[in-house]
């Protein structure tokens, strides 16, 4: 039998995986690996052997081979590249597909037939035109009849692999939806009672901003109360379907409280999947003056009405999609795609630092280190894990990537805690380890001294990152044996910004910590011009509220979050009774806003314990004798 023409069974059933919202198919029937007839080829350590018996040639549309392709097989692990002189594959299913792509081209789905000897498969070229103009097309509900993201992308393999669902769940989709951005935007609270203008004087030359008055009126800051007259540049991270096609400044009070479309869905899955690189300087950032989608390098289709997204190279398709042009970057297995929004710098200040803070880590200091991590790869996988293999086996368009494709679009896997019930960012619990030493010493009255050690777990960046607003509160809490707390007499305390004042606005989610035995891990900020701290107004100029001595410490300084691979250790003591076993408890607790901004902006989003651990304390006043021990 001759070689089988790849344009009979041009059917385009499915969509690439995609970022935001990746395509998957039921896993196919086993495959028939022989390899009788094939070319002897001899193996060497960095060249696997080719998987497969069946020769695949990839032509352009005058019939000329195309080189440095990848195919694959879909439901399958077998992958192939040029690397021993052609693509090869083996015996599949007519349930399944041979897909095909190369640099420069689209990708090419051709049905296998079972007994075929051979494929002929031809890949159509890119244009490499953008279309400014385009228009996003929104993720969600088919309207009118047109596919959308949501139609193909709901649940096609099984619910644990539902890319539209994953994606609603995600902070990416919520960005309008919650409300956040509405409250600082405008200067509102949850109740859209709006707060008052901050006020100007002249001094000199000099215009000095003077922060409102803490009264009953007040709603928190906003954009809009201190810069009514401006846009500023929020949407090109938090609403980039929203800025058009000269890339300016977009006022997004039109937008609250919902516009529906793609502007409505945040981070929507059209902007990200038209993506094909980014502008970087010379060290690899994103430029100070093109902040999120203005770093991106888009390939938008001229026709608006043509179905064309990037992705990674799926080995998943679905069965029931419209067809669907696409092709791969490799820019989706890249922590760079993620710079983009992901490092912020304002005036001389790095408010979002995931990228940075990555990048200064041992898990993306070194692309050939064992353990490089991409921001993908925990983010992104199933597990929600560290990936195992090297990183050219994760990297997407390649042929070596066989397990690293199938990428969850949830980000943080928000789900169900299973304590409460709440839906909460999984990823946050048991990202942290807390342990203690313990002493005893009769020369201090009865003085037990409990020093805490806190270290981030399999965290690729600074533990809260991005916002400055997040922060790990600790709480230690030592009691008798009748359940007293017992006094403090050293060490520090949890400062007022971990919860002091108004009392009921606290719940049994959102507790008041101020003045009690532990400490805030955070980015600690202040505005330059009203000395405000915390502080989430960082359009106006901010800094570190504090630094020590210039080059004797580099830690010295008013972020304290927890950094990868670094202990951070604490003392504090408590008098403690004549006799009793002695209980002693460490919380380490995740806050996404400071205390007084939750209370201005009506934000009642619960705290998360990250992980708390408990020690019994036995014969507390015996120096030989003194043991604390886990309580299991």
């Amino acid at each position: 039998m001759g070689f089988i023409d790849g344009r009979r069974f041009w059917r385009v059933l499915f969509f690439v995986s995609l970022i935001l919202t990746g395509g998957v198919l039921m896993s196919c029937s086993a495959l028939f690996p022989g390899m009788a007839g094939k070319p002897t080829v001899t193996p060497t350590a960095t060249i696997p052997q080719d998987p497969g018996t069946i020769p695949v040639r990839l032509m352009d549309d005058k019939g000329n081979q195309i080189p440095k392709g990848v195919i694959r097989i879909t439901g399958s692990s077998i992958s192939d590249d040029e690397d021993h002189g052609g693509y090869w594959v083996s015996p599949c299913d007519d349930t399944q597909k041979i897909v095909a792509w190369a640099p420069g081209y689209k990708t090419a789905f051709v049905r296998c037939v079972p007994i075929a000897a051979g494929y002929d498969i031809t890949l159509t070229r890119l244009n490499t035109e953008d279309n400014p103009h385009y228009i996003w097309v929104p993720a969600g509900i088919e309207i009118d009849a047109a596919p959308k993201c949501a139609g193909c992308h709901t649940g096609q393999r099984d619910p644990a692999h539902n890319e539209f669902a994953e994606w609603r769940q995600s902070g990416h989709a919520k960005v309008v939806f919650n409300r956040f951005l509405e409250t600082v935007y405008l200067g509102t609270n949850l109740g859209n009672s709006y707060g008052q203008r901050t006020t100007w004087d002249i001094i000199g030359d000099q215009m000095v901003r003077h922060a409102p008055a803490m009264d009953n009126t007040y709603r928190g800051p906003g954009y809009k109360l201190d810069y009514p007259a401006k846009n500023g540049n929020c949407a090109f991270c938090h609403v980039p379907a929203a800025v058009g096609s000269a890339q300016t400044e977009v006022n997004l009070a039109q937008f609250f409280p919902n516009p529906g479309g793609s502007i409505g869905e945040g981070v929507t899955c059209d902007v990200c999947h038209k993506v094909t690189g980014l502008l970087l300087d010379d060290n690899r950032y994103p430029y100070v003056d093109r902040p999120g989608i203005l770093s991106f390098q888009f390939l938008r289709p001229k026709d608006n009405n043509e179905l064309f997204t990037f992705g990674p190279l799926t080995n998943f398709a679905s069965a029931n999609s419209p067809e669907h042009s696409s092709a791969c970057s490799p820019v989706y297995s890249q922590s760079e795609f993620c710079a983009a929004c992901h490092y912020g710098k304002f005036f001389s200040t790095v408010i979002y630092g995931s990228y940075s803070e990555w990048r200064d880590s041992d898990y993306g200091r070194d692309p050939t280190s064992a353990s490089y991590q991409t921001c993908q790869d925990c983010h992104m996988s199933r597990s929600h894990t560290l990936q195992e293999g090297s990183t050219t086996q994760r990297q997407a368009c390649s042929a070596n990537n066989i397990d690293h494709h199938d990428y969850d679009h949830n980000m943080l896997n928000f789900g169900r805690e299973e304590a409460t019930g709440r839906e909460i960012p999984l990823m946050i619990k048991g990202a942290a380890t807390v342990n203690a030493e313990f002493s005893y010493d009769p020369t201090k009255k009865n003085w037990l001294t409990v020093t805490a050690r806190v270290r981030s777990k399999d965290v690729g960046h600074r533990f809260p990152t991005d916002s400055p607003l997040r922060h790990l509160i600790m709480v230690i809490e030592v009691k008798d044996q009748r359940g007293t707390l017992l006094s403090q007499v050293d060490g520090d305390r949890i400062p007022i910004w971990g919860g002091a004042g108004d009392i009921a606005f606290q719940d049994k989610d959102i507790k008041l910590y101020a003045g009690l035995p532990g400490k805030i891990f955070a980015n600690l900020l202040v505005e330059e011009d009203t000395n405000i701290s915390p502080t989430v107004a960082y359009w106006n100029e901010t800094k570190y509220a504090w630094v020590g001595v210039l080059g004797e410490n580099p830690y010295d300084y008013s972020d304290s979050r927890l950094r990868p691979g670094v202990v951070d250790g604490s003392k504090y003591s408590f008098d403690v009774p004549d006799k009793g076993d002695v209980t002693v408890t460490i919380r380490l607790v995740y806050r996404f806003a400071f205390y007084d901004l939750m209370r201005q902006k009506g934000w009642r989003r619960p705290d998360i314990e990250v992980t708390s651990k408990e020690w019994i304390c036995a014969r507390i006043n015996d120096p030989v004798g003194f043991d604390c021990k886990v309580k299991e």
